[in-house]
């Protein structure tokens, strides 16, 4: 696509202000006049003589694609020049969740340095405020020919996309897993194996290896004995991110979050903490304007396919298509010996089910309360609880929001009365008593009603 040049607003005062003094100069004898009506003119037909004769070619990009919350990404426009071309003016509009340099947006360039076979370079520093899938655009550009007299504007906007994927919380556990199932990690087994834990002393029997025997002990006794150790296993930890409904409204000025900000930041802590450790972690995202599952496997790269799956989460829009593919995913089967983490704001009925049913099926579940603190109590901000509820009357919302809170309140015992504790998101250790706690029960189901 190709615009064509046309004359500015300048070039017309120019060409009619010009004319005008030339004319009643020229009728009542004033040289003076026809002295300043002459160099518009001159102005005029010198913008017309060297106007250029074809449209210029812009390409557009992003650079880099993928950025973490609170780095800056360029936005990027060459520019092939052509005869006539003078200066380019770039604008890209203002993000909500982008901080630009400089703030107006605008960037422009004269094309009087480079060769004609050069390119100009124009570029924009954006600052990522806020994870997510972001649209940088629609970019607008300009040409100008000598001085101001013709304009060409590019026919199309320019676009672009960035991800920009969450930066991890930060989050610590000395608590074990429960019930490790896999072959190789850090977390102490009960059957006994290869590891790093005593388990007990006994006497040596044919096929022990030669390592394992303990000769305080052997020459104190008078025989042999040999040292047993727990096994070292990994474990599976699977992260459900329920993004049925956001609550709160996310500001980057006051630092407010949302519930599904919270939910995004524990589910990265819980991943770069758990993969340190060598466990298998994966993420899912229930139901979100797109589909996010990451399966759950180890190593140094895993990290990074969450974080990435994380940025494209979205707050559902209760289409027919995200109920579906919301149904499909819990209808999905969970590895015996997996440990299930929901991370819920407690507002919606599907996810807290959804934990009841894998817990009555003999899996580990924790739910994680990702409410924002400035709406986990009744006397909260009343423009906070009109924008959390909907609600324009302030008083009307503060009543609607201690119903919500009771509701929720009354879930989460009947979460802790099927066997799933409900934990609020918060500093180091706070899973730590929780895990412990899970770690002594039996491993297998309850008859529960």
């Amino acid at each position: 696509m190709t615009g064509g040049w046309r004359p500015t607003r300048a070039l017309g005062r120019a060409l009619l202000v010009g004319l005008l003094v030339l004319v009643v100069g020229v009728a009542f004898g004033r040289g003076d006049l026809v002295v300043v009506g002459v160099p518009l003119l001159g102005a005029a037909a010198w913008s017309l003589v060297t106007r250029p004769r074809r449209a210029p070619r812009v390409q557009s990009s992003v650079d880099p694609l993928v950025v973490r919350e609170g780095e800056s990404f360029v936005w990027r426009l060459d520019l092939a020049p052509v005869p006539g071309l003078r200066d380019v003016v770039a604008h890209l509009p203002a993000d909500r969740w982008g901080r630009s340099t400089p703030r107006h947006g605008h960037v422009a360039a004269a094309t009087e340095g480079p060769q004609p076979h050069e390119l100009v370079p124009l570029g924009l520093e954006v600052e990522a405020l806020r994870w997510g899938s972001r649209r940088v655009g629609p970019a607008q550009v300009a040409g100008f020919g000598d001085l101001g007299g013709l304009v060409w504007l590019s026919p199309e906007q320019l676009r672009g996309a960035v991800t920009v994927v969450p930066r991890p919380g930060r989050f610590s556990s000395r608590a074990g897993l429960p019930h490790p199932s896999g072959l190789v990690g850090q977390h102490r087994s009960n059957r006994q194996g290869s590891g790093t834990e005593l388990a007990d002393l006994r006497p040596f029997r044919t096929g022990d290896r030669l390592r394992r025997i303990s000769w305080p002990v052997s020459l104190r006794t008078g025989t042999l004995h040999v040292t047993t150790t727990h096994a070292d296993q990994d474990a599976e930890v699977r992260l459900l991110v329920d993004a049925l409904r956001d609550v709160g409204v996310p500001d980057t000025d006051t630092g407010r979050r949302s519930s599904l900000d919270v939910a995004v930041d524990a589910a990265g802590a819980l991943a770069a903490h758990y993969l340190s450790t060598g466990d298998r972690v994966g993420v899912s995202v229930l139901g979100g304007g797109g589909v996010v599952d990451v399966p759950a496997v180890g190593g140094h790269h895993q990290l990074t396919r969450i974080l990435l799956g994380l940025g494209r989460a979205e707050p559902s829009g209760g289409s027919v298509g995200e109920e579906r593919a919301l149904r499909a995913q819990l209808r999905r089967s969970v590895p015996p010996g997996a440990v299930v983490v929901i991370l819920s704001a407690l507002v919606s009925a599907e996810p807290l089910a959804h934990a009841v049913r894998l817990a009555r099926s003999g899996h580990v579940v924790l739910v994680v309360d990702t409410l924002p603190g400035h709406l986990a109590t009744p006397d909260a901000d009343p423009a906070a609880l009109v924008a959390a509820t909907g609600i324009e009357d302030p008083r009307l919302a503060s009543l609607t929001w201690r119903l919500r809170l009771l509701e929720r309140e009354r879930e989460a015992h009947r979460c802790a009365r099927a066997g799933v504790p409900v934990v609020p998101w918060g500093a180091d250790g706070a899973l730590d008593t929780v895990l412990r706690g899970i770690g002594r029960r039996p491993r297998t189901a309850g008859a529960a009603r």
